[in-house]
Order: structure tokens, then sequence, then C-alpha cells
């Protein structure tokens, strides 16, 4: 079995702080995404800046709040049997698969799912594969 990491949202933090916030501010998703520096304020919002970034996800997660982690798009190409991608797709319904050829997958899930099969007593060797990467 081999997993190789093949697409993924670079500024994944901010992207799933700008969605929490966005969901309590008058401004939308992208205008909270964008806002990096105080010249470009934002009536009455902070900065956008890493500090603000970590303390809004830090505090989500606290709280229990997983479905910001939903905002995002990871992708791998996956050397496995179909055993394998069964057993994967088994243990989220949140996975897509597309078959490249025989044994050969494209695989696409997000963040959220990698953290609760991290979390996960015994997952399948498959799934342990991908949270590794």
């Amino acid at each position: 079995m081999r997993v190789q990491l093949v697409g993924f949202e670079p500024d994944l933090e901010r992207v799933c702080a700008a969605a929490m916030r966005s969901c309590y501010s008058p401004h939308p998703g992208y205008q909270l995404f964008a806002h990096t520096s105080p010249d470009r304020a934002l009536e009455g919002e902070k900065v956008f800046d890493e500090e603000r970034i970590t303390g809004l996800l830090r505090r989500s997660l606290e709280l229990g709040h997983y479905d910001i982690l939903e905002h995002n798009s990871i992708t791998w190409l996956v050397d496995a049997s179909e055993k394998d991608i069964l057993s994967l797709l088994d243990s989220s319904k949140f996975f897509e698969t597309s078959q490249v050829d025989e044994e050969k997958w494209i695989v696409t899930t997000n963040l959220r799912v990698l953290v609760e099969l991290a979390r996960a007593k015994n997952p399948p060797p498959l799934s342990r594969e991908l949270v590794a990467t």
C-alpha cells in the first residue's frame, strides 16, 4: 500500500477560521480571509493574523465544534486493493474515491474526517496511512 498526498488547501487554518468567524460577523468569509493588516480594517473585526486564527481554531476545537474543519479538501493518490478502499469507505461516509486503474485510486476527504480517524481506536490500515501524511 502506498499513499501520496497530491492536493490540499495551503491556507487551511485561515480558511477554517474565516468560515467560523463569518457565522458571527456581518462580513463574508472572503473579506475576513483577506483582512491581514490594520490598514485594511473591517468594521468591528480584529486583524485576521496568525494569533487571531490560532485563537479562533483553538476555542472552536475546545468547544467540540469540529464542523469548521470541513471547509477544505485533501486529496491522495493511493495504491491499494479494492478491499482496502472498501474498508476505508466503511470507516467514514465522507470519503470520495475514483478508481484510476486496478489498484490505483484518487481519494479525497476533509480535515474533520482525518481528525476523527486519528482519534479512532482501531482505524483500518489505509486510514492510518492517510492520517500519517
